[in-house]
């Protein structure tokens, strides 16, 4: 998206969603890009829902979260397996992602009726009343690499907030994003609460620019989402943005080191590495160096690759071939010593594959450390002093996400407060809740989902005040 051009493209112009699973290079199906007219209508009927009991009654939204939630329980291995063929992840890793979908409606539909807001007298005997009001439409912008679960992520405390929304899927996902909302149109969600919005970057804009719109959320890469930003700012649209990540693993020298390298190895390959927030550094204080990388080397090699409709496959294929060669690029240019990387066809396959790399010797500065790559590739990285590993696991434009490996207490908390990082996790990788906030610092992005803090994120705040007569007191007599 640009910032300069808001206009919507021609209908002929626009891309329509034809999903290819990258594991066999199959077609998957078709759904036409959404015209402007359609696009213009969808927004102003689920605009005009949130004047309407849907936005009033808490109790109704909780329901039908509940009921959602119920549905994509039901019908969690054929979501699954939908998910598998449209983002190449492995079978198990595809069920975890329902399982979190369904968590996360679950959560808000118990804060569905908890939007509340404060009241108190104020120093002069008057009465304020502080109010949460739903934010108004709002754009969910979601990419391919998880998009049920990050979907309901930020869909479901929107929709306890009250609002209504147009979902924008990527194309490479758009069919299993399309049957999730049938699913929820089936459990009792009104046809204008959520609507489908089907189309390439032109249509992504359209959507921002529509001027019924209040509120986008995004996720995906840092570049696309300061122009979100930029173009959100007309019209004053607020904006949740989880951007790039470089997710950083500090491991101390009296770290478990066993533990900690059987938490790190799936998340290095985690949707083969196409995720913010999977584990793309690891530093490792000198002592441990030898040992972390020998036992990150025999990890990565015995991971199995393959067909990821296969129970035993901990290793998928990237998202397309022009990913995987961008991945390539990177690992051609590091700079360091690569093992691994390679292409590979397992199962005979003809998919995007490639063998997780591990980067040793490799300069800080390198582009291999410095940018978000989205692909199955670690940097080994050493550091001597607690005060060196703060420098480094700070050194990158990113701070999404972290850990600290260590049996020290205090070391774990001023290592957790050093690293400019919205989550840091001890002892542990990839733990994310729907209670605990989530989000970024730096150039990983604005705001947080998740928690209450994510259904307030969605709410306007209203201060409603009441001057009342003073009370006669019997002095005053």
């Amino acid at each position: 998206m640009t910032s300069t051009d808001n206009a919507p493209a021609p209908a002929d112009e626009r891309e329509d969603a034809r999903p290819i699973d990258p594991a066999t290079l199959e077609p998957l199906g078709h759904l036409p890009a959404t015209t402007p007219a359609e696009l213009d209508e969808s927004a102003r009927a689920a605009a005009a829902l949130t004047r309407t009991r849907w936005s009033r009654d808490g109790r109704w939204r909780a329901d039908v979260l509940r009921a959602w939630a119920d549905a994509l329980r039901a019908h969690g291995e054929s979501l699954a397996a939908a998910l598998v063929a449209e983002t190449g992840k492995p079978v198990t890793e595809a069920r975890a992602e329902v399982a979190g979908a369904v968590e996360a409606l679950t959560y808000n539909a118990g804060l569905a009726r908890h939007v509340g807001g404060t009241a108190g007298t104020l120093s002069d005997g008057s009465v304020a009343h502080l109010i949460r009001e739903p934010v108004g439409l709002t754009a969910f912008i979601v990419p391919w690499n998880w998009p049920v679960l990050l979907l309901f992520r930020d869909l479901a405390p929107a929709l306890a907030a009250g609002v209504t929304a147009l979902v924008k899927p990527a194309l490479q996902t758009s069919l299993v994003t399309e049957r999730v909302i049938a699913l929820g149109r089936d459990a009792g969600l009104p046809a204008d609460a959520v609507r489908l919005v089907i189309g390439d970057v032109a249509v992504g804009r359209a959507v921002i620019a529509h001027p019924a719109l209040r509120a986008v959320a995004f996720t995906g890469s840092t570049a696309v989402g300061t122009e979100i930003m930029r173009d959100a700012a007309h019209g004053m649209k607020r904006t949740l943005l989880e951007l790039g990540g470089k997710g950083a693993a500090v491991v101390f020298a009296d770290a478990d080191v066993s533990r900690a390298v059987d938490a790190l190895l799936p998340a290095v390959v985690i949707t083969a590495g196409q995720m913010c927030m999977a584990c793309t550094r690891i530093l490792v204080q000198r002592p441990l160096l030898e040992e972390v990388r020998e036992r990150l080397l025999d990890g990565l090699r015995a991971l199995r690759i393959g067909d990821p409709r296969d129970e035993r496959t901990k290793v998928g294929p990237l998202i397309s071939a022009g990913q995987r060669a961008r991945v390539e690029r990177y690992l051609t240019g590091a700079g360091g010593t690569v093992l691994g990387g390679e292409r590979v066809r397992p199962d005979g396959l003809p998919g995007h594959f490639l063998a997780p790399a591990l980067v040793t010797d490799v300069d800080v500065h390198s582009p291999i450390v410095q940018e978000d790559i989205f692909g199955p590739v670690v940097t080994l990285e050493t550091f001597e002093s607690e005060v060196e590993a703060i420098r480094l696991a700070n050194a990158t434009p990113y701070g999404l996400a972290s850990a600290v490996w260590t049996a020290d207490v205090d070391r774990a908390w001023r290592m957790s407060r050093a690293i400019e990082a919205g989550t840091v996790w001890v002892n542990g990788y990839n733990r994310s809740y729907p209670e605990m906030p989530s989000g970024g610092y730096k150039s990983s992005g604005v705001g947080r989902t998740r928690g209450v803090a994510g259904l307030e994120l969605f709410t306007e705040l209203k201060h409603v005040h009441f001057s009342v007569t003073e009370p006669a007191f019997e002095e005053d007599r």
